[in-house]
């Protein structure tokens, strides 16, 4: 299994949103645009890692939005499989989209990126 593998999977259900893809532009992986809306940025990885999220971080000077995807299901990604909610957490709080890509290539979006608004915690603010 190779990181272009990704690929298709996500073309097709991009595409099937209307969107127009393309891969490999400048230093991205996938780039999506549909009409006049800003372009949509995935960045691929075959596992979750820092590296992928950096990449997704610096995707954020091209457009505001801007996706990870990573295999999963069995033998890949341990750390999302026993970090679920922190990674999400992590990925909202940066404005950062999440789509993960199934062995049988199912993608699934976990997550669109929006700006991070925290949630006030009277508890806290009161200590």
């Amino acid at each position: 299994m190779a990181e272009v593998d990704l690929y298709a999977p996500i073309k097709l259900f991009l595409s099937g949103q209307g969107y127009v893809v393309k891969g490999e532009i400048d230093a991205c992986d996938v780039v999506a645009v549909r009409g006049t809306e800003p372009p949509v940025v995935v960045e691929l990885k075959l596992q979750l890692n820092l590296a992928l999220i950096l990449q997704a971080v610096d995707r954020l000077a091209i457009s505001n939005t801007v996706y990870i995807a990573f295999r999963i299901g069995k033998g890949h990604s341990a750390s999302w499989r026993s970090r679920t909610k922190q990674v999400t957490s992590l990925l909202r709080r940066l404005g950062i989209g999440l789509l993960t890509v199934s062995t049988k290539g199912k993608v699934v979006a976990v997550l669109d990126p929006a700006p991070y608004r925290p949630r006030a915690n009277g508890d806290r603010k009161q200590r």
